[in-house]
């Protein structure tokens, strides 16, 4: 959870419940490893007043943010997976059937589809058209068979780019390994179980930082839809978060985005119902409003993966500038990352001018 998803938590009061239970962990330590294996390694706790990340896992957040849900009004029902929605468009009204075990049907103005990147829902209304277009796996460790003794670490093995893998520490000392298989490289989302066990058993620096007695959890794995669909809403419907493809093409991760989506459906909602107006010409605006927001850095992000798919050398050229300017120079890439800034801050000088220097360099030595 990075900062821009941190401020959702705490207006909540989910990340004060969680940091009393001690089910998150911040993230301090750590960097990256670049294709030619050049290693970065930094703590975020010299430049920053907190660390950029605090790891909290799924299971847990999800539940807390339900729970507050229920303190803020909102009726909770569980147990209860929605087989289809009707609309009925002289009235309305949204009919929602949920599966045989739980016959009862629920009766709603507006419906907002948030389930998820494969997104049966949004599919079958004919919404959202397309499949998503990326994977990703999570495997944890089992306690005390690591010899990992940093809070995250990132590998971009040439084969898995625009791809990469990472070993994060999570709450309880739970060391969670992931493997991010996106669009536009030589890996397709079918190669993700081998490419997951390949680079655990056959990566060198993978390897190297887990250690030799390491054991690992049953992989599971998901979908991944990037980068935001071309419509996220219709007469009376809302699609959000994963759903709607609130998901960096870049990094792969979407909790701040789909956080953000949500608050923008929120506001956009609450104009509808005080104007009594929910027809598609009304809703539009929150298509533009999350386009705003983060959906034009998405198209740097898809710019920038392709871009270092073809051409490894820059991510060397990050590590070696990070190298030699610090960890005040990998907090900058952190943030960039991770969406804290947009992706459009690679074009300050700061950050610029040091990288086409290396890549420079770098390409003359090669």
């Amino acid at each position: 959870m990075c900062t821009r998803a941190q401020v959702h938590l705490q207006r909540m009061g989910v990340l004060e419940d969680i940091l009393a239970a001690k089910q998150g962990r911040w993230a301090s330590v750590g960097g990256f490893v670049s294709p030619s294996g050049i290693r970065v390694i930094g703590t975020s706790a010299q430049h920053m007043p907190t660390p950029v990340v605090i790891a909290i896992k799924r299971l847990v957040l999800d539940e807390k943010i339900a729970r507050a849900a229920v303190r803020a009004g909102a009726t909770l029902v569980e147990e209860a997976p929605v087989a289809r929605a009707v609309f009925a468009a002289a009235q309305g009204i949204w009919t929602i059937h949920c599966r045989p075990k739980h016959p009862q049907e629920y009766q709603a103005r507006v419906l907002v589809a948030a389930d998820g990147a494969s997104s049966a829902l949004a599919r079958s209304l004919g919404v959202v058209t397309t499949f998503p277009e990326a994977v990703c796996s999570r495997a944890y460790v089992t306690a005390g068979t690591s010899s990992f003794d940093m809070d995250g670490l990132v590998f971009y093995p040439p084969t898995l780019l625009p791809g990469y893998c990472a070993l994060l520490r999570e709450a309880g000392d739970e060391i969670n390994f992931c493997c991010y298989i996106m669009p536009g490289g030589q890996c397709t989302p079918t190669d993700l179980r081998t490419m997951h066990n390949t680079l655990l058993h056959t990566d060198t620096h993978v390897r190297q930082a887990l250690g030799p007695e390491v054991r690992l959890e049953r992989m599971k794995g998901a979908a991944l839809r990037l980068g935001g669909v071309p419509c996220s809403y219709a007469d009376h419907l809302l699609v959000v978060g994963d759903a709607a493809g609130h998901i960096d093409p870049l990094t792969g991760e979407g909790i701040q985005y789909g956080m953000d989506a949500a608050a923008i459906a929120a506001e956009t909602l609450a104009e509808a119902f005080a104007a009594h107006d929910w027809r598609a010409s009304m809703l539009k605006c929150y298509q533009e409003r999350w386009m705003r927001a983060f959906g034009w850095d998405f198209v740097w992000s898809q710019r920038m993966a392709a871009w270092y798919t073809r051409h490894p050398i820059f991510l060397d050229a990050c590590a070696v500038v990070t190298q030699r300017r610090g960890t005040e120079f990998l907090d900058e890439w952190a943030q960039v990352m991770t969406g804290t800034r947009p992706k459009s801050a690679f074009l300050r000088s700061s950050l610029m001018f040091p990288l086409l220097g290396e890549v420079v360099r770098q390409w003359w030595r090669r």
